[in-house]
């Protein structure tokens, strides 16, 4: 920034490079989270709900047959499972995008911070001498 600059350009520049900071190191460590769950610490990915196994398009009062429970249990969790991939793979979309998003405003933004910085703590020493 040039001598003199104005302080809400400063405050502006510091506050969008601390949230592209923070959008950053969010969006790493929820990726690193999904990594993790999917390929060190499987057991953490299991489902932390009860399924309630049931035919969709019979009625809730009429009863199942013993044979068609099981059938019905193991659809109804080859569907969790799928619906859980897909949550990973959204939000694993939505990590890279902001870390694409993010990267580069932190990197302008924090090259005139910083520049500013040493050019006041150049000053400072001119000043001191």
């Amino acid at each position: 920034m040039t001598k003199g600059g104005s302080i809400i350009l400063r405050i502006y520049f510091a506050l969008v490079t601390f949230v592209t900071l923070m959008m950053l190191i969010f969006s790493v460590s929820d990726l690193l989270n999904i990594g993790l769950r999917t390929y060190v610490f499987k057991g953490a990915d299991a489902p932390e709900y009860a399924t309630y196994c049931a035919d969709p398009a019979e009625p809730r009062a009429k009863p199942i047959p013993d044979g068609d429970v099981s059938v019905n249990c193991k659809i109804q969790e080859e569907r969790d499972r799928k619906a859980a991939d897909t949550r990973k793979q959204q939000n694993a979309v939505r990590d890279i995008a902001m870390i694409i998003v993010s990267a580069p405003l932190f990197w302008l933004h924090w090259r005139v911070v910083y520049r500013d910085w040493t050019e006041a703590k150049d000053d400072k020493e001119k000043t001191k001498v």
